[in-house]
């Protein structure tokens, strides 16, 4: 009886042991099935959001390109549409260029000649010169181009003139200059680069190159000269290079001048510049409605070294425009905020804004060409050293946009 009891009693245990077994396994096998229900809608979630994403990307790239589609539709209805002769320009969609980069287009803006002083005979003694008219105003000669200097991404004059305090003159009829002080005029304007290249750059010597060269690097303003072109790197990483000579001073030396420009657009070119600028200061005579047959050959060679577009003065005049070989040349911007004339009889002037934009396979082209035509004077009795534009439409805007015998004011490339 004992040993049944015994044998008994060891055959519950083991039941209880087997059913403890059983809820523990249970048990386990409920919270692998939770776990694995939990991480299952996780991954549900996650590849929701991913489909989600991609499609609001695809849409955006959409969009994009429908936008682009409707504004080529809009110009071709518009008639702004070039021939088949002028550049096209593939630009990066807004999308692309968050991809690539925060900037692939560049607006330049070029003006003609700033004589920003006066004669060596006046320096305010005369009631109506430079110095006289705007005192320590630097802001108010520019001030009514500023807001268009200010919203380009580079601003390039001729500064017809030196900023300096030398008597120490070049003996000839007219010799330019003012304290250096004066070039806050250029700062206070938005006004970046200069070329120095002209025939009053060397007025007042060594001396007074010095120290308008120097003037300049106080307030940082770039320049640019014969055998020194300007290499600069802009936002975004575009590379240009800006070439210049005076051939006024140097006419009968024409084989000098012609290897100085093209050397010059060689260094550009070996730098691996972008983009290069011809700012040239030419004509054997001022005054002429037409630029000489040999500027024209002369522009045209440089256009076939490499210059992707050129600018001009000396004229004090404007002059016409042209294409060669799809790059535009203004062979004169005529006067801008002239010093040199306290009421000169031409008065017409014009703003050059040149867009370039770097396309998918990283080249930068042409992509716009803007004009914005404008007198030297805001008074047509006298010059009140004030340059301004011209209202659009009206008699002065047609008639200087004639004069440059462009096609109209504003050029989609």
């Amino acid at each position: 009886m004992s040993g049944k009891n015994s044998k008994r009693k060891m055959n519950r245990r083991q039941v209880v042991m087997i059913e403890w077994a059983v809820l523990i396994a249970a048990a386990v096998l409920i919270a692998v099935l939770g776990i694995w229900f939990l991480a299952s809608r996780l991954n549900a979630r996650k590849a929701a959001g991913s489909a989600q994403q991609s499609s609001g990307t695809q849409k955006t790239q959409e969009a994009a390109a429908d936008a682009a589609e409707d504004k080529a539709a809009g110009d071709d209805a518009d008639g702004s549409a070039q021939p088949d002769s002028e550049p096209a320009t593939e630009v990066l969609t807004e999308t692309e260029a968050a991809v690539s980069g925060p900037k692939n287009s560049w607006l330049f803006s070029f003006a003609g000649d700033c004589t920003i002083g006066s004669l060596l005979e006046w320096q305010g003694s005369l009631a109506q010169d430079f110095q006289s008219v705007v005192g320590d105003n630097y802001a108010y000669p520019l001030s009514g181009v500023k807001e268009i200097f200010e919203a380009d991404d580079l601003t390039s004059v001729n500064l017809e003139g030196t900023f300096t305090n030398s008597t120490n003159a070049v003996v000839k009829p007219y010799r330019f200059k003012a304290d250096p002080a004066y070039v806050q005029v250029l700062k206070e304007g938005s006004v970046e680069a200069v070329s120095t290249a002209n025939n009053h750059s060397g007025d007042f010597q060594d001396e007074g190159r010095a120290d308008t060269i120097a003037a300049l690097d106080s307030v940082g303003i770039l320049h640019t000269g014969a055998g020194d072109p300007l290499i600069h790197e802009m936002e975004g990483g575009l590379k240009i290079g800006m070439v210049s000579y005076n051939t006024v001073d140097n006419y009968e030396g024409e084989y000098a001048w012609r290897s100085s420009v093209q050397t010059d657009i060689n260094t550009c070119r070996e730098a691996g510049c972008d983009l290069i600028i011809g700012f040239m200061h030419w004509g054997s005579v001022e005054y002429l409605t037409e630029p000489e047959a040999w500027e024209v050959q002369f522009a045209h060679d440089m256009v076939d070294w490499g210059c992707d577009l050129i600018v001009g003065g000396h004229a004090h005049i404007l002059q016409r425009m042209e294409y060669y070989n799809d790059v535009p040349i203004f062979y004169s911007m005529g006067n801008f905020c002239y010093g040199g004339n306290t009421n000169p009889d031409d008065k017409d002037s014009v703003i050059i804004q040149a867009e370039f934009a770097r396309d998918r396979s990283g080249e930068v082209t042409l992509s716009r060409l803007h004009v914005i035509p404008c007198l030297i004077s805001t008074r047509t009795d006298l010059n009140d050293y004030c340059p301004t534009p011209c209202q659009e439409g009206s008699e002065d805007y047609q008639r200087i946009v004639s004069r440059l015998e462009m096609p109209s004011a504003d050029a989609q490339m």
